[in-house]
């Protein structure tokens, strides 16, 4: 323990060199640390501390600032997972939800348009097809079913960026 006002001299430092980590180590409030590769996706650090609560484990704040599961993290950080309880968390689950209804339209039915909007007098979302007729009661089970299929196929979602025109 260092005495207040104590000079420090290059013997008394508890600095010392260091050579540059290849790890990067991730910190939970509840006190768990985990390491692992730098670059190593979000989502690993939460399957490895919350095993059993992973799959309801939708984002997180990593030093304070919210990120999806792929975010690679690069240095070593607090983390804060966000689930469906939380209000951020059941956004992503409805937004994940409407690139899953519009994936499945689009691969089944490729000249419709989808628009998934908010309604705040209707309290809710609402879908609107554009380019064809309201869909069927057996064309809404087909495209139900391809929406079970894609998450069955576990595929990751990734984030492209394009330009709006």
């Amino acid at each position: 323990m260092r005495i207040p006002n104590q000079k420090l001299t290059p013997q008394t430092t508890p600095v010392r060199p260091a050579t540059l980590r290849q790890t990067v180590q991730v910190r939970f409030a509840d006190g768990q640390v985990f390491e692992g590769p730098v670059k190593t996706p979000l989502e690993a650090f939460i399957r490895a501390a919350f095993p059993e609560q992973s799959f309801s484990i939708m984002a997180a704040l990593v030093n304070g600032k919210l990120c999806e599961l792929t975010c690679p993290i690069t240095r070593d950080a607090d983390v804060v997972p966000i689930s469906m309880a939380d209000s951020d968390g059941a956004r992503i689950y409805r937004r994940s939800l409407s690139f899953l209804l519009v994936t499945a339209v689009h691969e089944l039915y490729p000249d419709v348009r989808i628009v998934i909007d908010y309604a705040v007098p209707l309290g809710g979302f609402f879908c609107q097809v554009e380019g064809r007729d309201p869909f069927t009661l057996e064309e809404v089970a087909l495209i139900e079913r391809r929406m079970w299929e894609i998450v069955e196929e576990d595929a990751p979602i990734s984030k492209k960026r394009v330009t709006v025109t």
